[in-house]
């Protein structure tokens, strides 16, 4: 992990206790609000800080799955950025399945509305690269994260179903 990145969690962490503290002290923390928050503080950091004195090279990336090539050039670090926007997105679809009863293409479309926000963002305000690839790995993490969270309140219907005691032998027992 690079410096940026740690000092972008630390940002993130930072920034969820500011925005947090006012919640509990006024008692208006919920969870559904606590998650939120802490996923908004953390996505904003991750995308924005520590801001960037220094202008990229190169502004704009079009080329889809650059990526790639990146990896093969420059070794492992492409490979992670790439793995960091997926997992960076996976609370996002998870959060559309529990409390936006969204659809997957509905949580797609909205993971890369998201994207699309961050991505021209950082463009003209953080000096960031706007890249075609974070916007395709972080749609897919948006749809990871809602099937993922799909098939866990699946699972635990499913295990619920078949550990309930069924209501004839609750009667007949007695």
């Amino acid at each position: 992990m690079t410096n940026a990145q740690l000092a972008s969690i630390q940002w993130g962490v930072f920034l969820s206790i500011v925005f947090l503290a006012p919640q509990l002290l006024f008692r208006q923390l919920t969870f559904r609000g606590a998650t939120i928050t802490a996923y908004a503080s953390m996505l904003f950091a991750a995308t924005f800080l520590p801001m960037q004195t220094v202008a990229p090279r190169q502004s704009v990336q079009l080329v889809p799955f650059q990526w790639i090539a990146d990896t093969v050039r420059d070794g492992q670090i492409a490979f992670d950025q790439m793995t960091l926007n997926v997992l960076l997105f996976v609370p996002l679809g998870a959060m559309l399945v529990f409390w936006g009863r969204r659809t997957i293409g509905q949580a797609a479309l909205i993971g890369y509305g998201v994207s699309l926000l961050i991505e021209g963002s950082q463009l003209l305000w953080a000096n960031r690269i706007f890249d075609v690839d974070d916007l395709i790995t972080n749609t897919t993490g948006t749809a990871l994260g809602w099937l993922g969270a799909l098939t866990a309140v699946k699972v635990y219907a499913r295990v619920k179903t078949a550990t309930a005691v069924p209501q004839r032998e609750l009667v007949s027992a007695r």
